[in-house]
C-alpha cells in the first residue's frame, strides 16, 4: 500500500483508528510501576475521590492512544509530531472500549523541500461517546514531489 503523503492530505480529512479495550490488568500492572497513585491502584481509596473509582493514569491513556493511531500512523508518510497540547477532560475506566477520530484541520507547506506540516486534532470517545482524550498535534510528513 502506498503511503498518504502531505500532497494528498486536505483540511477536513477524517481517520478512525482501532478501538481498544482497557485491559484492568494491563492498567493496575501500569499503575505499579509508573503511576503509583492510590486512584490508580485501590479501588476503595479511588471510591472516596471526585473519581468515584479507579481511573487509568494519563500515562498509560497515552499508551491506549498510540495502540488505537497505529493504523492511522501507519498509513501516513510520517516524519515526526511535535507540538503536542494533550487534555483529559473525563476519566478512563477499567474495561472501557475506547475509539479514535483524527481530523485533519490546516496543512502548511515547509521551507524545506520533501516536507509539508499539518496539524491534526484527534479525540478519543469511550462507549458511552464521551470524549475521554484530545490532543492537537503538528506533524511533519514527507511530499511526494
Amino acid at each position: 500500500m502506498e503511503q498518504i503523503c502531505w500532497d494528498d492530505l486536505e483540511e477536513g480529512t477524517l481517520f478512525q483508528g482501532d478501538e481498544v479495550v482497557v485491559d484492568p490488568e494491563e492498567m493496575l500492572e501500569y499503575a505499579r510501576r509508573n503511576d503509583p497513585l492510590p486512584f490508580h491502584l485501590d479501588e476503595e481509596a479511588a471510591k472516596a475521590t471526585p473519581f468515584g473509582g479507579l481511573i487509568a493514569s494519563a500515562g498509560y491513556t497515552v499508551t491506549l492512544w498510540y495502540r488505537s493511531a497505529i493504523p492511522v500512523f501507519s498509513q501516513l508518510a510520517f516524519l515526526g509530531g511535535f507540538e503536542w497540547r494533550i487534555k483529559l477532560p473525563a476519566p478512563v475506566r477499567p474495561n472501557d472500549r475506547l475509539r479514535l477520530q483524527v481530523e485533519i484541520k490546516s496543512k502548511t507547506a515547509s521551507s524545506k523541500p520533501g516536507r509539508g506540516y499539518v496539524v491534526a486534532f484527534q479525540e478519543i470517545f469511550n462507549q458511552d461517546d464521551t470524549v475521554v482524550f484530545s490532543c492537537e498535534v503538528t506533524w511533519m510528513l514527507a511530499t511526494r514531489s
